[in-house]
């Protein structure tokens, strides 16, 4: 009877050391499964690399077991074309983005900022009164050079030039998206909504009693 006592005992503990062999090989199996996707993932794309390249410059053989050679006019040839995917794809992203997230709304400024002359603008208001752009009212806007969708060459003529440097009420048009929970996001990577168009009028007497308040 003692003997089956044993045995019993000497395969629970057998099963016990089974089952935590088992968990401690688990977390290195899940290592392993996640590296093996991560180099699957690297691998794929130097593939993919190498075969965009090779088609880029590459001439195929005539002859199956013949090399190809590179060419000049091949690789000057899809560069031009690949050049013109890559435009009409990012114009196409672009003018999804432009026509689909426009707004119009009317912002309190109490001046001006420039950033990078001739090239990057911002400025900051607020969509009610009194105004703080430290406040949940507080936004800011930016203003950038585009070749197409709007075109915009000269920002800085065109529409930065209409805010004036002393408080006022604007009508702001624009395009992007805004999440006022995120705007501390916003501010830190300068992912403002864009401005293609601004005017600007002097306070209201109604305007400039609630820009005092408290």
């Amino acid at each position: 009877m003692s003997d089956d006592r044993q045995d019993d005992d000497l395969l629970k503990r057998a099963r016990d050391l089974q089952a935590r062999l088992k968990d401690d090989d688990e977390p290195e199996s899940r290592k392993r499964g996640i590296l093996s996707g991560g180099t699957s993932v690297i691998g794929w794309v130097f593939r993919t690399a190498a075969r965009y390249l090779r088609w880029l410059m590459i001439e195929p053989a005539e002859v199956a077991y013949e090399r190809g050679r590179f060419s000049a006019w091949r690789f000057a040839r899809n560069a031009a074309i690949s050049l013109a995917v890559v435009v009409l794809a990012h114009m196409t992203l672009k003018a999804v983005y432009f026509y689909t997230f426009q707004f119009e709304e009317t912002v309190y400024v109490t001046g001006k900022q420039e950033i990078e002359t001739g090239e990057l603008y911002q400025f900051g208001g607020c969509t009610s009164l009194p105004c703080s752009t430290n406040s949940d009212n507080g936004k800011f806007y930016l203003i950038e050079s585009s070749l197409y969708f709007p075109t915009m060459l000269y920002p800085e003529e065109e529409v930065f030039a209409n805010i004036p440097q002393q408080d006022a009420a604007c009508n702001v048009e624009g395009y992007g998206i805004y999440f006022r929970t995120l705007r501390w996001i916003y501010k830190a990577a300068q992912l403002y909504q864009h401005v293609v168009n601004v005017s600007c009028r002097p306070y209201t007497e109604e305007e400039i009693t609630r820009a005092v308040e408290e």
